[in-house]
């Protein structure tokens, strides 16, 4: 991940700036003002800009809105980090800024997204986790994005594949799909043959019919020819997103908020490789532990499957192509 601020150099007043994407709809730039201060900057028209603005205060970064006067030619709405060191987070923000505005219809609309932007991440940094996520949840998050990529996004496309994805907002299973639910567990290639189930209702759920999708992944290097990490895999579906130019970046970019992930590249030292999906059917006999099958008294359990004994529950449903 590099750092578009390094490569500018501090003026002597006001700001120097490059623009963030000169085929995006609005000019944004990076920035840096006279204290070498790294700057994200929204120029507008002033006859385009709203009279004025409420804007949410984020955790070490200042948003500023400055209307056109007798020094400023345009209107600016300027984002300033306090702290250089946290430069990967704040860009992560700014990149979050700039994949939601792509499709902007006009400069009242586009304000309109970036404050709602704002806002969200207002609410992530206050409780983001100081540190990366576990890699417990980086293999269980990559293994729910493969399931995205590899199987919903070719059948349905990548924008109802989104929306099928509910796990990170408190649903008992990963994806529901039309009448099927489908939670998705993933395991080391080093690990004995179990997945753990969190709670009575993983696999009980009150759809039709229900699917056990288990990844296996194989520790790697990231630079080896079919290594997958989040980096990657969040790149990967954030460009088929802007290239089926759907509206559900906004949502995918909420989705692994809640979920704790910020894009850094120190991720990357947990890049792994795909060795075996097994998708398997949910269904009566099958391994698991249902809600009405427990006393009342028992409020919370998780338990192993083994998986040895999931083989005769081999199945998928109809829409999935074949499993690689």
């Amino acid at each position: 991940m590099s750092n578009p601020w390094s490569v500018i150099d501090p003026p002597q007043n006001d700001v120097s700036a490059r623009r963030v994407d000169h085929t995006h709809v609005l000019n944004l730039f990076w920035a840096r003002d006279f204290l070498g201060r790294y700057l994200f900057v929204y120029e507008m028209p002033p006859e385009d800009a709203p009279s004025r603005i409420e804007l949410p205060s984020l955790m070490g970064i200042q948003a500023v809105y400055v209307p056109a006067n007798g020094q400023v030619s345009q209107t600016r709405l300027v984002l300033v980090l306090n702290e250089k060191s946290n430069w990967e987070l704040f860009l992560a923000l700014c990149n979050d800024l700039v994949q939601a505005t792509r499709f902007a219809q006009d400069t009242l609309s586009a304000v309109h997204i970036v404050v709602r932007r704002l806002t969200r991440w207002q609410e992530f940094l206050k409780r983001r986790p100081s540190d990366l996520l576990t890699e417990d949840k980086i293999k269980g998050l990559i293994g729910e994005l493969l399931f995205v990529r590899l199987h919903l996004a070719p059948k349905f496309g990548i924008g109802m594949a989104v929306q099928f994805w509910q796990g990170p907002e408190g649903l008992p299973q990963d994806f529901n799909i039309g009448d099927s639910a489908v939670e998705v567990k993933c395991r080391s290639g080093a690990t004995a043959p179990y997945v753990t189930i969190r709670s009575a209702d993983q696999l009980c759920p009150q759809l039709n019919e229900m699917y056990l999708f288990v990844v296996t992944l194989g520790k790697t290097i990231p630079e080896a020819p079919d290594a997958v990490n989040l980096p990657s895999l969040v790149s990967d579906l954030r460009d088929m997103l802007q290239a089926d130019g759907s509206d559900k970046i906004e949502r995918f970019n909420d989705l692994l908020h809640l979920v704790g992930y910020v894009d850094t590249d120190r991720y990357l030292e947990f890049s792994y490789v795909l060795s075996n999906a097994v998708m398997y059917r949910v269904v009566d006999g099958f391994p698991r532990i249902c809600s009405d099958e427990i006393h009342h008294g028992i409020v919370r359990l998780s338990y192993d499957i083994k998986l040895s004994e999931c083989h005769p529950y081999l199945g998928q449903p109809d829409w999935m192509g074949a499993i690689p």
